[in-house]
């Protein structure tokens, strides 16, 4: 099993917009293992193809800890999945969205809590995000399926990985008075920097992905 590096901002890559996934070759689905593995790794509820690096339109999600802890309610029909036929089908971590499309966004509210494993030791201000969440995708064989929720953290977190696919960032919907920049990048500088994080990253031993060659870009 291979680890990728995530980038952190300002990287210019993250800022890169995706490009549709084509071909859904046995490469990709190796690919996606291993990122898979990254976003556990650290400790992420989803990770986005921009933030290794490769300018695609696919994420991870893994929401079976959040469902099952006591901090975010989960009502029931707060989370359906239903297949190509729009027959549901049950909820399987980790999820994989390729080629994802929100269709619909409704019931406005701000969250205070979003964090994104591009901004280590950023605290994140008031976002602007939708409760009610439809999004249609492929999984790793390009077979279509769609999820609806109003689960919060759930449709937040497709929110936000689905902003990474056009390289925009959690800074970007913040109110500008409310943050400066350079303490953002400093907050991150602070974190890589920190002994215990050098020390366990020259460990883990990570791959820069975007260096790499693949039949799916």
């Amino acid at each position: 099993m291979s680890l990728f590096k995530v980038l952190h901002y300002p990287h210019v890559l993250l800022r890169k917009k995706g490009t549709p996934i084509t071909n859904f070759s046995d490469n990709f689905r190796l690919f996606l293992k291993n990122f898979i593995a990254t976003m556990y790794e650290f400790d992420g509820g989803g990770l986005a193809a921009p933030q290794v690096g490769i300018a695609k339109r696919f994420f991870v999600v893994d929401f079976k800890a959040v469902f099952e802890s006591d901090k975010f309610e989960n009502k029931e029909n707060s989370f359906k999945v239903f297949d190509k036929d729009n027959k549901e089908i049950p909820a399987s971590f980790p999820m994989v969205f390729v080629n994802p499309e929100l269709v619909e966004m409704t019931e406005p509210i701000k969250v205070n809590w979003e964090g994104c494993l591009s901004f280590p030791n950023v605290e994140s201000f008031e976002t602007q995000r939708f409760l009610n969440v439809e999004i249609h995708a492929q999984n790793e064989f390009g077979e279509k399926f769609s999820v609806k929720s109003t689960h919060l953290y759930a449709s937040v977190c497709f929110q936000h990985e689905y902003d990474h696919l056009d390289g925009i960032m959690l800074p970007d919907r913040w109110n500008k008075k409310s943050f400066f920049e350079e303490n953002i990048i400093l907050d991150i500088k602070d974190f890589e920097n920190d002994p215990k994080e050098r020390k366990r990253m020259k460990k883990l031993r990570v791959i820069e992905a975007h260096k790499l060659k693949y039949d799916f870009i």
